[in-house]
């Protein structure tokens, strides 16, 4: 979570504890008798501005990580992809696993392809991040005409099976809210992209 998110939410607890022991100690000295009437207001009081406090921090708390989960894209590696004749000639830096690859592909457009789950809105709140898969990166022509072979390069194979069970049958457990292949594609240009993942897909920006 959000280190302010959780500041402001154990902010929001002990201001709501101190609140309640206020109210709790009211409660107890009526019990008693042991309060005038100006003191218990005066506790009372004391006790709803505090509990209006608390409330606020919560509330702040609960709006900074829903909204810090809503505009978090996680950056998982950086592409090059240059025109070279008909070809691509491509570099890709895998981010999680420190590995580089050199590949070439034909056509206008390159394009990423893999895979991701997107956990229930309770863990996604929580701070649950994206798990995905970059599984292969393909050329795209904008011509359905052009003869050449667009090729592919993949870049983890493994685990397969495993993407197939839960693209078939993840929706059906309740940490799941869907499971899907993702892909996104791009022009080649002179600069580099960063590429980014959120809890829908892919994102492509421009360094």
């Amino acid at each position: 979570m959000d280190k302010f998110a959780v500041s402001t939410g154990l902010i929001g607890l002990t201001i709501g504890l101190i609140a309640l022991l206020v109210f709790i100690y009211l409660i107890s000295r009526l019990a008693k008798r042991k309060a005038g009437a100006g003191r218990a207001v005066n506790l009372l009081l004391n006790s709803a501005v505090l509990a209006v406090l608390s409330a606020a921090f919560i509330f702040l708390s609960l709006f900074v990580q829903t909204l810090n989960r809503y505009l978090h894209d996680q950056r998982i590696g950086t592409i090059s992809a240059r025109q070279e004749g008909q070809g691509l000639r491509m570099e890709f830096t895998d981010l999680k696993t420190e590995q580089r690859f050199n590949f070439e592909l034909n056509g206008d457009q390159w394009m990423v392809e893999g895979y991701i789950v997107r956990w229930n809105p309770l863990l996604r709140w929580l701070g649950a991040g994206a798990y995905y898969k970059i599984d292969r990166f393909s050329g795209r022509y904008e011509s359905d005409t052009c003869s050449l072979v667009p090729g592919r390069q993949v870049i983890d194979s493994s685990h397969r099976g495993l993407w197939k069970s839960l693209l078939k049958y993840g929706q059906r457990t309740k940490l799941i809210d869907a499971a899907y292949g993702i892909a996104a594609f791009q022009y080649p240009s002179q600069e580099a992209y960063g590429l980014y993942i959120n809890d829908s897909g892919f994102i492509i920006k421009k360094e």
